[in-house]
């Protein structure tokens, strides 16, 4: 299920990582595929372990009746209508050889009589196998349209926009049926320099995506003509607005967001939180570009509250990290939260500067550290260029 070109898609990190499942029924749930090679196998392993019993030791042959009896209906579980179809041939023929029968065999003890019902549950069992697949495959159709759809909401970025290296991982939360979710990034070159959005909308649900698309539709259009981040800010919390409005107050959504803009000389940073962390600015070590912070898009009244835009030194080479919460409230199995600034220090310590390898060093801490998250994950890096870029 990805979303575009192999490596591009592995290089951004964008589609929904795979980690091996604990158990046994977590890798039944998520589709391991090596699990579902043995569930389909699994009726002719059962078959296999108990007919050849029956013919040795007598006392098996009920529990081989009832493997033998069950095939096509086990098969159709787990497999299509040409498989199931060939496992009631396969029962139809072993029956026919029975000893009231044919007699070509002793055992099973059968006669034709038995051969009516076994074709009757054989042809059923087929046509559900047939049925089945028709609608897993429309559900397949549907799963694709609807992941190309929100593959155009958050599409790869490049690796290099206005000369800014990116990076970007990204991850729905665990269960979520969807690609996207309620996090929402991207990075636009526009004349006023690099401008950059990380957010976080409320909630998981479709009404949650449909917010999300919303606020990246503005900040694209947006950003490319309001002349100040305070301008764009307001901009998209009108936005938030528009989409509550008419909703009752249980409906109604709010997002957290860090906007930020590096001026075209790449001197310059700027940054508006609205009810966000604060992003990091990493050069010997790394350190949050602290700034007031607004309330949550949605809920900030720009007619009473000035925007606070905090301004920072920029220099070659400088790596600038924004994420969502989902990154650094994820916890071990000591409760522990994910010590992102740390990491990040010891990263840059030993020379690694490049967001697309910072951002898998990142991941590779997140995941060997035992630590689970409950929310959507988003962590976009931008590094400056210049001497220290490597």
């Amino acid at each position: 299920m990805r979303r575009g070109p192999t490596e591009g898609a592995d290089m951004q990190g964008y589609m929904r990582s795979y980690v091996a499942p604990d158990t046994v029924w977590d890798r039944i749930y998520s589709g391991h595929p090596v699990t579902a090679v043995f569930m389909r196998l699994l009726p002719l392993i059962l078959l296999g372990a108990t007919m050849p019993l029956a013919f040795v030791v007598p006392a098996m042959a009920p529990f081989a009746d009832y493997a033998l009896v069950f095939l096509p209906a086990f098969t159709a579980l787990v497999n299509g209508p040409i498989a199931t179809a060939a496992a009631t041939l396969a029962v139809v023929a072993i029956v026919s050889c029975g000893g009231e029968a044919l007699g070509v065999l002793p055992y099973p003890q059968s006669a034709w009589s038995d051969l009516p019902p076994i074709i009757a549950v054989g042809v059923l069992c087929t046509v559900l196998a047939w049925a089945r697949n028709r609608i897993v495959v429309r559900l397949l159709d549907m799963t694709l349209v609807a992941e190309t759809v929100q593959g155009a909401i958050l599409p790869d970025l490049p690796p290099v926009i206005g000369g800014v290296k990116v990076g970007v991982a990204y991850r729905t939360h665990d269960g979520s049926p969807g690609l996207v979710g309620g996090d929402f990034y991207d990075v636009q070159e526009t004349d006023a320099g690099i401008r950059a959005v990380v957010g976080d909308v409320q909630g998981h649900g479709l009404n949650t995506v449909h917010l999300t698309e919303a606020l990246l539709g503005t900040f694209r259009e947006r950003a490319l003509d309001d002349p100040d981040l305070a301008t764009l800010t307001a901009r998209m919390e009108r936005r938030v607005r528009l989409h509550n409005r008419g909703l009752d107050e249980w409906e109604q959504s709010f997002a957290t967001a860090v906007l930020i803009e590096i001026t075209p000389r790449r001197d310059t940073i700027r940054v508006v939180l609205c009810g966000h962390p604060a992003p990091l600015l990493v050069r010997g070590t790394a350190e949050p570009i602290a700034a007031r912070p607004m309330p949550p898009l949605g809920l900030t009244d720009f007619g009473l509250q000035r925007t606070v835009v905090r301004e920072a030194a920029l220099m070659p080479g400088d790596v600038i990290v924004a994420f969502t919460d989902g990154f650094i409230e994820g916890r071990n199995a000591d409760g522990q939260t994910f010590p992102l600034i740390s990491m990040l220090n010891a990263h840059i310590a030993s020379g690694i500067r490049d967001p697309d390898r910072l951002h898998r060093k990142l991941k590779a801490d997140f995941q060997g550290g035992g630590y689970v998250r409950t929310d959507d994950l988003t962590v976009l890096i931008m590094q400056l260029p210049g001497s220290q870029a490597r």
